[in-house]
């Protein structure tokens, strides 16, 4: 009689599931289990990682995700550079808000 868990040399998704609950129904040890069923220690233990990590990704190895650096593609902001006599200067970059301005502006001495 045939084992039921004998492997073909590619095994498909729906083998290797029934080859995993086959493990998790049993009480072996996993190097007798995987002698039954006709494959290697280190295919069942890589097949029960694989597993263990598409069903809970949060525990499982972390994927890195690429994000692009939008930040870097932005051009400078717009703004005014004000440049008094004796080297005094004020940059104001766009988005300022003019109540601000004008109070910094006060605080400049009469020139």
């Amino acid at each position: 009689m045939q084992d039921p868990w004998r492997r073909r040399s590619n095994s498909t998704a729906q083998q290797r599931e029934e080859i995993l609950q086959g493990y998790r129904e049993s009480d072996l040890t996993q190097k007798a289990f995987a002698t039954q069923a006709g494959i290697s220690v280190s295919t069942l233990h890589a097949w029960r990682r694989k597993a263990a990590s598409e069903k809970s990704p949060a525990t499982g190895s972390a994927k890195f995700i690429p994000v692009p650096n939008l930040l870097s593609a932005l051009p400078a902001p717009a703004g005014y550079h004000l440049r008094w006599p004796g080297g005094l200067s004020l940059e104001i970059r766009a988005g300022f808000h003019a109540e601000e301005l004008a109070s910094l502006l006060r605080l400049l001495p009469a020139l």
